[in-house]
């Protein structure tokens, strides 16, 4: 399905629902804000959550408190680093919830504050914290959970809803809620019409449940002593090859599919190895999830782990998992067949041919981040693709402001295409709706015409309440036709081509926010801007109008990009704390370890992103700044964030450019 019709889609079962226009934006911040596809600045893991805050200050200080370590990691400083920025998430959560709901997880922060660095040098005072704040981390869980029902079911204001909408996507990402299954169980649950706050709550973090999980092991054909290894409540098999599959009620089939797959990817391997062996096993297990997405990827993780024990006997050979993998709900008689790591389609093409050989190691690295499949290790390398780069611990803050500038455009972008995403989906879910109800109210009518006596009345009567029916959405289509002429004019002043694509980034900011004395053409769009924004609706509506705001006041624009600046210092910070936890102490699991990956990786691509628009357009730079290495550009347009922010603070009109403002070419905010 397209973007489009997927929106049109949810817009129409909103609306069937009965859904208001604040709980629908609600339930769409939570999908769009935990869509790994999201922007980075639009998903959590880029919003400073109470719950991830509580959750990186449990796991640093569970690692601290493991016994037996020369070195705990993370050092005490950023250790009580995390303590405080959890305490502060939560004291900006606070006025969001019921007075009291947060009294005890603050206090308890604050007596970890209040120890200070010595309260953090004995692993079993880590250890006791630990467990401390994990009871207060689910108590923070019930708050939130509490918090986002009374916002659905009341009229909150627009930053509580905000808030607790990113509280609970944090939750979602955390408990490893895969998307796809997320927004087909969001979609199921409002096609039935009719739903109050606690059945969404079940739907976004259902229970924990038993799934049974499938994999294959590569470079054995049998695992000796593996019940012992694993969780007795895993209840571990292993299938030999040729061993006949069963036990899997109606996913029987599905396991043999795998078992057959395996066996030919093992012929074949033979096949073109010659002699070389290909030995394989199939592992199935046991694992609590809150659905078939949660339940393969922990599993394969699981899997992972238990092979980890029979390394130190295979010097000469590899023993691995292959990709594919299936998980089964016996209850729900529901199964999921995934391949990982999910693997792109069509052509591909490099960023840039432009890469100075100094920045090899970086990319490599980077790819190598991105194809491993552990969390946290992955999270780990992400800093060291960074740190390849020459970006060290106490530069941390002046890679964050660069960030910001390009997470500014990277918004401003963004929004448009789904501003035109929204609108084209408003109209095609009236249509939708209206042909459904057209369609109804006609059969009604000739099956009124046809009927017997007895019934006519009866019948008449109902076609009658379907013509009306139609007739309300027939008049709501002509009103959501209305938006093509709004976009067209929009599209006009912007210079939209056929394939939809902004490439006037400037003309699409100047219409947010236009002079008294804008041309007729510009005076148009940021009218018909406006008059969209009003009736699309939605997340995007709430987006339209925050960047609005933000435009027309310069001085709060550049508050959001200090702010976004400050959220990437953050991130970076706790990255270069996993990677000493991983790489360096051995520490592979974490609550966020999700929310990790995927902050690692998209601060990675963010930077390599503006390096390599600087790059690829450096013969067009000014002679001070071609040459520079990407440290030194990193400093450079960190700079050149701060000249901005500056300038939106100044009082005086800033006509910046957005679609030059991480190029060599430009100073980023003079059109010129």
């Amino acid at each position: 399905m397209s973007l489009v019709g997927a929106e049109a889609d949810l817009i129409r079962l909103c609306a069937r629902a009965g859904l208001d226009d604040g709980q629908r934006s609600l339930l769409e911040a939570v999908l769009a804000s935990s869509d790994a596809e999201a922007v980075l600045t639009q998903h959590v893991t880029s919003a400073p959550t109470a719950v991830a805050a509580m959750a990186r200050a449990h796991s640093a200080l569970e690692s601290r408190g493991r016994p037996g370590r020369s070195k705990p990691q993370p050092y005490p400083r950023p250790t009580l680093a995390l303590i405080v920025d959890a305490r502060e998430a939560l004291e900006e959560l606070e006025p969001h919830l019921p007075a009291g709901r947060l009294d005890g997880a603050v206090d308890a922060l604050k007596d970890i504050e209040t120890d200070g660095l010595a309260g953090l040098d004995s692993p079993a005072d880590c250890a006791a914290q630990a467990k401390l704040l994990a009871a207060w981390a689910d108590a923070v869980h019930t708050a939130v959970a509490d918090g986002f029902a009374a916002a659905w079911q009341g009229t909150a204001q627009a930053d509580t809803r905000q808030r607790l909408a990113l509280e609970l996507a944090a939750l979602c990402v955390m408990e490893g809620r895969q998307h796809q299954l997320l927004n087909d169980d969001v979609r199921a649950e409002l096609s039935r019409g009719k739903f109050d706050a606690d059945r969404l709550l079940k739907v976004l973090l259902p229970a924990e449940r038993d799934f049974q999980v499938a994999v294959v092991v590569e470079g054995t054909s049998r695992l000796d002593s593996l019940a012992g290894l694993m969780d007795p409540a895993a209840a571990v098999a292993t299938i030999a090859p040729g061993a006949p599959v069963a036990g899997w009620g109606q996913a029987t089939a599905d396991l043999k599919a795998l078992a057959d797959l395996a066996e030919a990817a093992s012929a074949a391997r033979r096949a073109w190895s010659g002699d070389q062996a290909g030995g394989h096993t199939l592992l199935t297990f046991t694992v609590r999830a809150r659905d078939l997405g949660a339940a393969a990827l922990l599993g394969r993780r699981r899997a992972s782990e238990s092979l980890d024990q029979y390394v130190a006997g295979q010097r000469l050979a590899e023993i691995r998992l292959r990709p594919e993998t299936l998980a089964h709900a016996p209850r729900l008689r529901r199964t999921l067949r995934v391949a990982v790591p999910v693997l792109g389609s069509g052509p591909v093409r490099p960023l840039t041919t432009s890469w100075p050989p100094t920045l090899r190691e970086s990319l490599r690295t980077a790819h190598v981040a991105r194809v491993t499949e552990a969390p946290t290790t992955a999270a780990g390398l992400c800093w060291a693709a960074l740190e390849a780069l020459d970006v060290k611990p106490q530069s941390i803050g002046t890679l964050a402001r660069a960030l910001s500038l390009q997470a500014t455009r990277q918004q401003v972008i963004d929004l448009h295409q789904r501003t035109r995403t929204a609108a084209a989906a408003h109209v095609l879910a009236a249509r939708t709706a209206h042909r459904a109800a057209q369609r109804a109210a006609d059969q009604l009518e000739s099956a009124a015409s046809g009927a017997q006596k007895v019934h006519a009345a009866v019948v008449a009567e109902m076609a009658a309440a379907a013509r009306a029916a139609e007739f309300h959405l027939r008049a709501a289509l002509r009103r959501a036709l209305e938006n093509e002429s709004h976009q067209a004019a929009v599209d006009a002043w912007t210079a939209i081509g056929d394939d939809g694509l902004l490439r006037h980034s400037n003309r699409w900011l100047d219409a947010f926010a236009p002079p008294a004395d804008a041309e007729p053409a510009l005076r148009a769009a940021a009218d018909a801007l406006a008059a969209l924004t009003d009736r699309i609706g939605g997340e995007t509506a709430n987006r339209l109008r925050t960047w609005r705001a933000r435009l027309e006041d310069p001085s709060s624009l550049a508050d959001w990009i200090d702010e976004t600046a400050a959220r990437f210092k953050k991130n970076l910070e706790w990255l270069y704390a996993l990677r000493n936890t991983a790489l360096h102490d051995g520490r592979f699991t974490s609550a966020t370890a999700l929310l990790d990956v995927h902050a690692g990786r998209a601060l990675v691509d963010l930077t390599l992103e503006f390096l390599g628009n600087w790059y690829r357009h450096e013969a067009h730079a000014a002679p001070e700044q071609a040459g520079l290495t990407a440290a030194e550009v990193i400093v450079h347009l960190a700079d050149r964030q701060q000249a901005l922010v500056t300038a939106l603070r100044s009082g005086t009109p800033t006509i910046w450019n957005v679609t030059r403002l991480t190029s060599p070419s430009s100073t980023g905010w003079r059109r010129a």
